[in-house]
């Protein structure tokens, strides 16, 4: 009775366990590791991106004209430096989180808020008519309704940028999920770009006041955007650092054990990793290997075995021996 009674609180255990990850999803953890560290590189295209973002919300909001500022919002490029934030932290990776936040507040305030002040001084100089409008003072906080909209905006477009990840997750090795990337990055610039532009445009008009509130929305949109919104969504979700270092684990070891079994034919080893539970996986492995080579019959089982073993996984594990074209290259110096 005992035993049975252990046996079902084992069996409760791991059924509540199974309920937070991402399962069934190929090397999903790895991917989302890959998606931070890309965003949280700082590239000159990334710049470039901003600066012509910054030049049509400027104008945009100059002119007082909602279309052309939603324009900008589809140019700017800040949903991989967000991710990077929310990912960075939730694997507790310092360089990708701090990478992501320096990649985001460069690209705001050193960027997009020097463009804007400069756009509005020469403007301002040189063309009459340059004043502040009511497009610029919705980014200013003029009262409290604006604030609180504007920063359930900010956590509304950083639960879709996680739901996005995790709702559907085998978008992320998809290539239509790029769409809908651009769609969500549409959402979160509009919480980001415009008041950071105008912090540089109350400077420009000397109004500090306006550039004071602008910072405060801006930042107070960052904390819900990258904190409230992306991360905590994909916290309940169930992402979690150790189900990228069980991955890792399991690929690392597969890799050694395959390379070991043949290490004068094998060519190159790709290896997914399928996880369906807290220990329990899926593992495929394309091995290329030299014409002659040849797999040990029981190869699989024995990496199944040492999978139980050393990671504590039970998998099935999947090998697939080709052969591997050899191309001879030649170069003639003239």
């Amino acid at each position: 009775m005992v035993k049975l009674g252990q046996r079902l609180k084992d069996i409760h255990w791991r059924d509540a366990a199974a309920r937070f990850g991402v399962w069934g999803v190929r090397d999903y953890y790895t991917i989302l590791d890959q998606m931070a560290r890309e965003g949280a590189q700082i590239t000159s295209g990334y710049i470039l991106v901003i600066l012509a973002a910054a030049l049509l919300a400027t104008t945009g909001l100059l002119l007082n004209n909602s279309a052309i500022i939603i324009g900008a919002m589809c140019v700017a490029p800040f949903l991989g430096p967000s991710r990077a934030v929310c990912i960075g932290g939730l694997y507790r990776k310092g360089s990708i989180f701090w990478g992501g936040l320096i990649k985001q507040i460069l690209g705001l305030l050193v960027v997009g808020t020097t463009i804007a002040y400069l756009i509005t001084v020469v403007l301002k100089a040189g063309v009459p008519g340059i004043d502040v409008t009511q497009e610029i003072l919705l980014r200013a906080m003029p009262n409290e309704k604006d604030f609180v909209l504007s920063v359930l905006t900010a956590i509304g477009a950083g639960m879709a940028a996680s739901l996005a990840l995790s709702a559907d997750p085998r978008i992320v090795a998809k290539p239509w999920g790029q769409i809908i990337d651009a769609m969500i990055g549409v959402e979160i610039a509009i919480s980001l770009l415009p008041p950071a532009c105008v912090v540089g445009m109350g400077f420009a008009f000397g109004r500090l006041e306006i550039s004071r509130n602008a910072f405060s929305l801006l930042m107070v949109n960052v904390v819900g955007l990258d904190f409230i919104g992306s991360m905590l969504m994909l916290t309940l979700r169930g992402v979690r650092r150790r189900y990228l270092d069980r991955e890792t684990q399991v690929r690392d070891l597969v890799r050694a054990i395959i390379l070991n079994s043949h290490p004068d034919e094998i060519v190159d080893v790709e290896i997914n990793v399928v996880l369906l539970g807290e220990q329990s996986a899926d593992v495929q492995a394309r091995v290329r290997a030299e014409p002659l080579g040849r797999p040990a019959d029981d190869l699989a089982k024995s990496i199944a075995l040492a999978l139980a073993e050393r990671v504590g996984t039970r998998s099935r594990v999947t090998l697939e021996w080709v052969p591997s074209q050899q191309a001879t290259t030649h170069q003639l110096d003239l």
